[in-house]
């Protein structure tokens, strides 16, 4: 759903799309991410919170875009919706031996707890690759360097 600002309440409501995200985002596009490969090479992953995707452009050059993803539900768990952010690496962590990208899910549900409650999505970063056509490079940055 398109919002502006509002500065009476500090929220963005209902209303004319600013425009700010182009035509892969829609307001408000949060948390940015780098999926870091060799030789500078790689992916920016933005958060596109009014819709609830993930949108994907290529680190160098212009910064292509190569395509979107959202978290679905499954497995017992909802999807993620209206995330703040993420993060992405691409070193083996366990299970995730390809890599993990990691999403605030902002509305989890159904709320077990007393009151509404956010927290994160686990995906093994090979399951957005190959939905992407993206490459795995779990050797382009090493965090301990």
């Amino acid at each position: 759903m398109p919002g502006t600002y509002d500065p009476a309440t500090d929220e963005c409501v209902p209303g004319a799309d600013p425009g700010h995200g182009g035509t892969h985002l829609a307001a408000d596009a949060e948390g940015l991410t780098i999926y870091y490969r060799r030789d500078g090479k790689g992916y920016l992953l933005a958060s596109s919170q009014g819709d609830s995707t993930f949108a994907v452009y290529r680190r160098e050059g212009s910064n292509a875009y190569l395509g979107q993803f959202r978290i679905g539900a499954g497995d017992g768990l909802d999807g993620a919706e209206h995330s703040d952010g993420s993060t992405v690496l691409n070193v083996p962590l366990g299970d995730f031996d390809k890599g993990l990208f990691v999403a605030h899910d902002g509305e989890n549900t159904p709320a077990t707890a007393d009151r509404e409650n956010t927290n994160f999505k686990l995906v093994d970063w090979d399951d957005i690759a190959d939905e992407l056509d993206l490459e795995v490079d779990t050797g382009g940055w090493r965090p301990r360097d």
